[in-house]
């Protein structure tokens, strides 16, 4: 899963639609945030938005269900993906021991607690 996760991370890292780069992929959780925040910056607003669905997307397409139960059970939220990416960076506010984790880990962690599947 992982080897997905870093794979689908760089395409989306090359992927850019402005003359600017993007940053890495591989980058950390309070990195992330100041790029989610950075309201004002389209290429971050992008990555912000690509990154997350992305890091969604592929937890959905490389689970296994027989050998790695379902831990984030979000199909039924209704709410949009900027007011996701929102909640996301206040919960990361709130958890400071994760903001030199990997963004993708920590997105995936946010919402294992956030939308926690019923077991």
């Amino acid at each position: 899963m992982k080897k997905h996760i870093a794979l689908l991370c760089l395409a989306l890292a090359s992927a850019t639609t402005s003359a600017q780069q993007a940053p890495a992929a591989t980058t950390t959780t309070e990195k992330f945030v100041g790029l989610c925040t950075s309201t004002a910056d389209a290429a971050a607003q992008n990555f912000c938005h690509g990154y997350s669905q992305g890091v969604y997307e592929t937890y959905l397409v490389t689970r296994h269900p027989q050998k790695a139960p379902a831990f984030v059970c979000a199909q039924t939220s209704t709410l949009t993906r900027q007011q996701h990416i929102d909640n996301f960076i206040k919960w990361s506010v709130a958890h400071p021991q994760f903001k030199q984790a990997s963004a993708s880990d920590t997105i995936l962690r946010y919402l294992g607690e956030t939308f926690p599947c019923k077991r």
